[in-house]
């Protein structure tokens, strides 16, 4: 959900560039983009552990291993831009290493959910079964949902992934809703 705030920021960012320099807003943008369904079939990959949570335990590996897949072969399409793409396979890449390290679920602090009165390790567990609340420590705990978001309707948890995700999605987004069409100008 946190990631929703990113994508909210990079489309006004882009709209008010665009505004700021007198240019007409289009999503023109998107018809050069490649593989747009891969990021959207890894978040449904993704969402089978709210939905589907015994199916998606069981094959926890191989739904999580696919869901990075398309993210990742999305971010490879596009990789002309540059940067949006090195934040976003940094924080794939993060995210996919601490979740594997810990058996394909995702380590979450015991102090971060400390910031939540009333959320217990059953409530973070209820809501996406591949979360755990790292009591013991975890493999590459550093990783993991870590950072409290303090924001109480969109309230959780950050990884320092999500952090790179949602900065490279922020700069892709403003990148889709600023896109030009460059003319050469030998040719005009």
């Amino acid at each position: 959900m946190i990631l929703f705030i990113f994508i909210l920021a990079g489309m006004i960012i882009g709209l008010v560039m665009n505004w700021r320099r007198g240019k007409k807003n289009t999503l023109e943008g998107i018809s050069h983009l490649h593989g747009l369904w891969l990021p959207v079939a890894g978040l449904l990959l993704d969402n089978s552990f709210s939905y589907l949570p015994d199916f998606a335990l069981h094959y926890a590996g191989i739904i999580t291993c696919a869901s990075y897949f398309c993210v990742l072969c999305f971010i490879f399409l596009n990789h002309e831009k540059k940067l949006p793409a090195v934040f976003m396979a940094a924080g794939s890449l993060s995210n996919f290493a601490v979740i594997a390290a810990n058996g394909f679920r995702m380590p979450v602090s015991p102090a971060a959910l400390a910031m939540y009165p009333g959320m217990t390790a059953e409530a973070v567990y209820a809501k996406k079964v591949n979360y755990f609340i790292a009591q013991n420590g975890a493999n590459l705990y550093y990783l993991g949902d870590i950072i409290p978001a303090p924001l109480r309707t969109l309230g959780g948890f950050l990884s320092v992934g999500d952090l790179l995700l949602g900065i490279g999605l922020l700069l892709f987004i403003v990148w889709v809703i600023t896109w030009e069409q460059k003319t050469d100008l030998a040719t005009a």
